[in-house]
């Protein structure tokens, strides 16, 4: 008998999850609201690019409280736009409880991990969906200005040494000598040496696109109204805004931030905010004035991402980053796409005689504990979430979705889930 799925969300965890779904035998529908060419925009196509295996969650020791101190300025790497709502400030309280290193060290047991699965997991998708996306696996920078935070940086990359990640520290003289696209002001750089970088865009296109020579079935333009709740308050299926009811022996909620929405339509609730990441596109022409970076890098004190993609039309540089928690729907703050070129301006020579050729902003699904939500839910057979991801979606989605297929199928999961579970929220 043939098992089916739905899987709500075409971003790179329900992609991921429904590749191993069917690549299991399963008849899998991936549900999507928006269209298939529009996929490439979504937070996963959006992000960053650095696939960056080993990095901290949201939730380190005194967070928090830079957090609070950041949270009046519109220029601050995480911005909190100021209102009295309730759910806000649960999560607030309950991101500030888990600030500690008792919770880093039990969380980065399974994040470190996870990273090195996921990486594994997602080239072995690339290699035989044969998805062309600049994949470079050469690791990635953390560049820092002052001497002070140079030893910051070094801490933490000793700090994930126990979980076999590698590094190595980069003085100033060599990092000018290798990568003449940076300032002279810069003090040095901690190299992560096990992580990857790609564009995006095109890794979630070409995925998404893979899905079909499986088998599955991608739905786009469908957007789900309501799940169908059966006998025992079993999940049988979705129902959808056209009036249509699509029927399946497993429901997979992987839409981001409208996870949590979506549970609720069952009496399942996954809290989570809405943080809001921006980016800047720019070409580089023949003749540019800046050299292009060598790899991905974060820019330490400015929070800034910085990816070099190579794409059809020619070399692109992508600067991201920025988290800005507020309602959803709410405008652009036009300052904090500003501060994307300003802070890289700080680190990287001739940055602001480039163009922008496109910006792009989107939502990143942040827990208050910093940790995704993946599992099956209690009192509620045949459904299963994947959310939460925070800023490291793309990083981890990959692994998400072979943990949550292998769930789904009855096996033990790959990774340890136990921190992972859906129901810590109930």
């Amino acid at each position: 008998m043939t098992r089916t799925a739905i899987v709500v969300g075409a971003g790179i965890v329900g992609a991921s999850t429904a590749w191993y779904l069917a690549k299991r035998g399963y008849q899998v529908t991936v549900v999507e609201r928006d269209a298939v060419g529009a996929i490439g925009a979504s937070a996963s196509g959006g992000n960053a690019g650095l696939l960056s295996i080993g990095h901290f969650p949201l939730t380190r020791p005194g967070a928090s409280w830079r957090g609070l101190r950041w949270m009046f300025s519109q220029t601050a790497p995480l911005y909190i736009r100021p209102r009295f709502d309730g759910e806000l400030i649960a999560w607030l309280w309950n991101f500030h409880l888990h600030c500690t290193q008792r919770h880093l060290d039990r969380s980065m047991a399974v994040l470190g991990d996870m990273g090195f699965k996921s990486l594994a997991s997602l080239e072995s998708m690339m290699e035989e969906a044969r998805i062309e996306c600049d994949y470079q696996r050469d690791g990635w920078l953390d560049v820092v200005l002052s001497a002070e935070k140079l030893a910051d940086a070094e801490r933490e990359a000793r700090s994930i040494e126990r979980y076999g990640y590698k590094w190595e520290r980069v003085e100033k003289e060599q990092l000018l000598r290798q990568d003449p696209c940076f300032r002279p002001e810069v003090a040095g750089a901690i190299h992560l040496k096990d992580s990857a970088h790609c564009a995006p865009h095109l890794l979630i296109a070409g995925l998404v696109a893979a899905l079909t020579n499986l088998g599955a079935v991608v739905r786009d333009r469908a957007e789900v109204r309501a799940l169908k709740v059966g006998r025992g308050g079993r999940v049988t299926g979705v129902h959808l805004t056209n009036g249509e009811e699509l029927h399946a022996d497993a429901v997979v909620l992987t839409a981001g931030i409208w996870s949590d929405p979506l549970a609720r339509l069952a009496g399942v609730r996954i809290p989570m905010q809405p943080a809001r990441g921006y980016h800047l596109q720019f070409a580089y022409p023949a003749n540019a004035e800046c050299a292009m970076p060598s790899t991905g890098m974060v820019l330490h004190e400015s929070f800034v991402a910085v990816t070099p993609m190579q794409t059809a039309t020619g070399p692109q540089l992508r600067l991201a980053g920025t988290l800005e928690i507020g309602p959803l729907g709410a405008a652009w703050m036009r300052e904090r796409v500003a501060m994307l070129l300003k802070g890289g301006n700080a680190y990287l020579k001739n940055l602001d005689t480039l163009k922008p050729i496109s910006e792009w902003a989107g939502y990143r699904p942040c827990t208050s504990d910093g940790l995704p939500a993946v599992g099956g839910v209690s009192g509620r057979d045949g459904l299963f979430v994947a959310t939460g991801h925070a800023m490291m979606g793309m990083t981890l989605g990959p692994v998400t979705g072979r943990a949550l297929a292998e769930i789904i199928d009855g096996e033990k999961p790959c990774i340890d889930c136990s921190m992972l579970n859906p129901d810590r929220f109930a």
